[in-house]
């Protein structure tokens, strides 16, 4: 049995969630003034299960399983007065009341690993994995207009059936030999993934629901992606080298099937790109304790798959999301300088250059409304300086200090005639103390705080700030461990923000339960003598990465 790894585990998430938000706008001579009450009551259910077996000294094989399940309800209730600038007096409200009373979300992942290793360097490692998503919520949506008096003006029904079903596959080929003095790395990886979504709008009547062709559709998507690398490393004199690049090439078609008048129809989005990849580190020792290190590497990221579909996710009539299926991935360079000292110290230098920077947007529709989306709006510009720091006061005392600077430029574009050239310099400190105590129980102290800051395209955010204590004590032998913990003690971590252009001036809150009480129990049934977990990197972990 010393051959033989079986492992698995297991987490049941139970109870609702209530989260409160809402924007103040001021539109087309109009002000908005809208406030949602939101309570998510899915359960959540995540589990693993994967077995590695040794051949001999130099091969293994692995299979690892993850499941991920969220079923349950949920409802949104919102509330919009409406009034005509410069006066607020409420003229008329809307009541929207989201009920999606059926939703269900399942995630499997599937992987198959095979590693060869000598004991001259050479390692094969190869990953099969195929993996599939499959998502569905059914909601009935309600918007009653009323005027000043709260008499009915007008009022509307909704029904809405969206699926979503992703087919994920992917192989991936790793190998790495010792040569001439240093390790060469190679591989090579393809994935392919499938997305079939439909939605469906109705109109609910006193009769059967009446379809709304205006908003129902199907969308499909396809991408094949192929990449392949090398990579090299060494050592000369007193330099560590490394480099090397990445080839990749994407083909992608996304296939949007709509009603028009009556007339079946269909549009197609093809994308085809190759895209090189470079990247190099050089780290070199300045005394004893010292080292300094310089990096470059170019990155793309590529959209979620659900942001790439076209569909509407009404909010109320007002306020919707709507994805976008001329997304394009963002392409960033990094160059990053890092200095350490006794391994206690760590100062690092970045500047990150990003093109067709990929954004969550607020934006104007009509005369009275709002669409949140995803664009690819321009070019941001990034520079940080961060500081990590160690200290050891007593010996049953550990602090590690986080400190962040960070200074971001947008050259964001929404239209021709919308250009925003933003600029802001941000912080964001962290305190983690962690205290040894007697009869094998230790403490832990956690203090966050972020600036005022610029992210996304335009969103400029208020300071937050979070503390977190928790208690662990080791039980049963060494093992077992039980662990108490409270989050967000005086619930700071309450997000404010603003998204304004000309024409258009929105202040937004939100609050999620942020402050709560957590206790849980571990166990570890291993007698000590079989081998760890191995860690293992699946050939879908980017793919898998863009689910949302």
């Amino acid at each position: 049995m010393d051959k033989l790894n079986i492992f698995a585990n297991y987490s049941h998430t139970l109870g609702n969630y209530h989260y409160l938000y809402g924007t103040s706008r001021q539109q087309n001579g109009k002000a908005y003034n809208s406030h949602t009450k939101d309570v998510d009551k899915r359960q959540k259910m995540s589990s693993q299960v994967g077995i590695d077996y040794y051949l001999n000294d130099k091969n293994t094989i692995g299979f690892l399983a993850n499941g991920n399940f969220i079923f349950g309800g949920g409802i949104t209730d919102t509330r919009t007065e409406i009034s005509t600038l410069p006066s607020l007096l409420m003229e008329e409200s809307l009541d929207a009341i989201n009920d999606y009373y059926s939703q269900r979300t399942a995630r499997y992942n599937f992987n198959f690993n095979y590693k060869y290793e000598d004991s001259l360097g050479r390692i094969l490692n190869i990953d099969a994995d195929y993996g599939f998503f499959d998502k569905w919520n059914k909601n009935l949506q309600s918007n009653i207009y009323r005027d000043h008096q709260e008499n009915i003006l007008q009022e509307n029904l909704y029904r809405t059936l969206n699926g979503i079903d992703i087919d994920l596959k992917g192989i991936k080929l790793d190998y790495g030999m010792n040569l001439w003095q240093g390790k060469l790395e190679t591989g090579f990886k393809y994935s392919n993934v499938g997305s079939k979504n439909n939605a469906r709008f109705f109109h609910v009547d006193k009769g059967p629901d009446s379809l709304d062709n205006r908003r129902t559709n199907d969308f499909h998507f396809y991408e094949h992606t192929t990449s392949a690398y090398i990579d090299y490393k060494r050592t000369l004199g007193k330099w560590s080298l490394q480099g090397g690049v990445r080839i990749e090439n994407s083909n992608s078609k996304g296939t949007l099937f709509y009603n028009e008048n009556g007339t079946e129809l269909d549009d197609d989005i093809k994308r085809n790109f190759t895209n090189l990849f470079p990247f190099f580190s050089a780290t070199r020792p300045l005394g004893e304790n010292q080292t300094v290190s310089l990096s470059y590497a170019k990155r793309i990221e590529r959209p979620a798959y659900q942001d790439l579909n076209p569909f509407i996710y009404m909010l109320d009539k007002l306020s919707f999301w709507q994805g976008n299926p001329f997304l394009s991935p963002s392409l960033t360079h990094r160059l990053t300088v890092l200095y350490s000292l006794k391994s206690a110290t760590v100062v690092s230098f970045n500047f990150a250059y990003t093109d067709q920077l990929n954004a969550k947007l607020t934006d104007t529709l009509d005369n009275d409304k709002i669409v949140m989306i995803s664009r690819n709006v321009g070019i941001q510009k990034h520079w940080s300086l961060s500081l990590t720091q160690n200290f050891t006061p007593k010996s049953w005392w550990d602090l590690t200090f986080n400190g962040l600077l960070y200074y971001i430029q947008n050259d964001v574009s929404f239209d021709q005639y919308r250009n925003l050239n933003l600029q802001q310099a941000a912080g964001r400190v962290s305190l983690v103390q962690s205290f040894r105590l007697p009869l094998k129980m230790r403490a832990e102290v956690t203090a966050v705080y972020n600036s005022n800051r610029l992210s996304g395209a335009n969103t400029i955010s208020r300071e937050i700030s979070q503390v977190d204590v928790a208690f662990q004590k080791i039980l049963l032998n060494d093992k077992a461990t039980i662990r108490f913990a409270i989050n967000d003690i005086y619930k700071g971590n309450q997000s404010k923000y603003t998204q304004n252009f000309p024409g258009f001036v929105s202040n937004s809150y939100g609050y999620y339960e942020s402050r709560q009480v957590r206790l849980s129990f571990s166990y570890r049934f291993s007698n000590g003598t079989t081998k760890a977990q191995r860690a293992r990197k699946s050939a879908l972990e980017n793919e898998s990465g863009r689910i949302q």
